[in-house]
């Protein structure tokens, strides 16, 4: 977002109303911040009150310029205590209640805001939209399929229907495998397939459902058809890339890129571009971790070590623990596997020396499992 929407112009109507802050989550100093605003995703848009230092409303996913600037006058009249009837007055509780992560009773406040208002209030799209969110983040993926399939019926071709879609299939792909999973599938999938070509998505969005879709696929057992809607998103993402003004926001695309390039069984596509991203960005450590990680999977482990080792030079904070495993996957692929503990060891001990909102979850259980794998002590 910040390569591709946070400078539009007209978001220059915000000048002093608002303070904007970017904050990278990944950076040590920003732990005092997420311990007061944790995120569920990224990236994640707060909107915080000053006087009480309290986020009135949030918004997790990317957004349009335009989107940013409703989101604003909703922070607005939260603010000032502005009603205009039921409908908004239930939306500013559920809206409040997101951004305290409190996501069943948000969901609950969505649901009440979309009855109350009917369908011509003009908050429904952003309304269910969010409802499915807040399920999804609720931890329930049947209660939030469930959401996804009641708010389809209505929401009409754009972002929030492409959202909600690919929110819906990411829940979806949580339940267990089954007729209940097959059903919901058969369903989003098509909403999903239509949605992806419709006009004027951001480009994450329509990313997104390309990522849900040859998840879908792959889940039903249809290798061919993960394979071709992979190579349909890489080379969406490809035509994106090329038109991107700077290399900033080229890079942007650079991890969507590698996940497209690996899921359609063409790694090497991707191998150009990361290495162009790492001599353009000298000073950041995401082109060099992007690239072990290639390494890896074009069965280049040494190289994958040395490149891990260049964005260890450049990583602080909770982003050195899934370099450190990468790491130590060239190192075990080398054979080396005391080294490859010893790498282990080392995210483990990094990791317990964070706060715990800034730990990074998933990539600590794939290093106590790989350690576990070694014979070592994952602690």
């Amino acid at each position: 977002m910040r390569a591709h929407v946070l400078g539009d112009a007209r978001l220059g109507r915000l000048a002093g109303r608002f303070v904007r802050l970017d904050v990278n989550t990944e950076e040590p100093r920003a732990a005092a911040f997420l311990a007061r605003f944790p995120v569920d995703a990224w990236p994640t848009l707060l909107v915080v009150d000053p006087g009480t230092e309290r986020a009135v409303v949030r918004r997790a996913g990317t957004a349009t310029a335009e989107e940013v600037l409703e989101l604003a006058r909703q922070a607005e009249r939260i603010l000032r205590a502005e009603r205009t009837g039921a409908a908004d007055a239930a939306l500013a509780r559920a809206e409040g209640l997101f951004a305290e992560r409190r996501h069943a009773e948000a969901a609950a406040s969505f649901r009440a805001a979309l009855a109350a208002g009917g369908p011509r209030w003009r908050e429904r799209d952003r309304a269910g939209a969010a409802l499915v969110q807040a399920l999804g983040f609720g931890g329930d993926p049947a209660a939030c399929v469930a959401g996804a399939r009641e708010v389809l019926r209505f929401l009409p071709a754009g972002a929030p229907r492409a959202r909600a879609t690919a929110q819906g299939l990411a829940c979806a792909l949580e339940l267990d495998a089954g007729r209940a999973r097959d059903r919901a599938l058969d369903v989003l999938e098509a909403v999903g397939r239509r949605a992806v070509s419709a006009p004027g998505l951001l480009a994450d969005d329509r990313s997104s459902l390309y990522d849900e879709l040859s998840e879908a696929r792959a889940a039903r057992g249809d290798a061919a058809g993960a394979r071709e809607l992979a190579l349909q998103w890489l080379a969406f993402l490809e035509r994106e890339a090329a038109q991107a003004p700077t290399p900033a926001a080229r890079a942007a695309f650079d991890s969507p890129r590698l996940d497209a390039a690996v899921r359609a069984g063409a790694p090497r596509r991707a191998l150009a571009a990361l290495q162009a991203s790492e001599r353009d960005l000298p000073g950041d450590f995401v082109p060099p971790a992007s690239l072990a990680a290639l390494w890896l999977e074009l069965g280049r482990p040494a190289d994958a070590v040395a490149a891990a080792d260049r964005a260890l030079a450049l990583a602080g904070g909770p982003r050195r623990i899934r370099v450190l495993v990468t790491r130590a996957r060239g190192q075990v692929a080398l054979g080396d596997r005391a080294g490859a503990r010893d790498t282990l060891g080392r995210a483990l001990s990094e990791a317990a020396a964070l706060p715990d909102a800034t730990r990074p979850r998933r990539p600590l259980a794939d290093a106590a499992r790989l350690l576990a794998q070694l014979g070592g002590d994952p602690g």
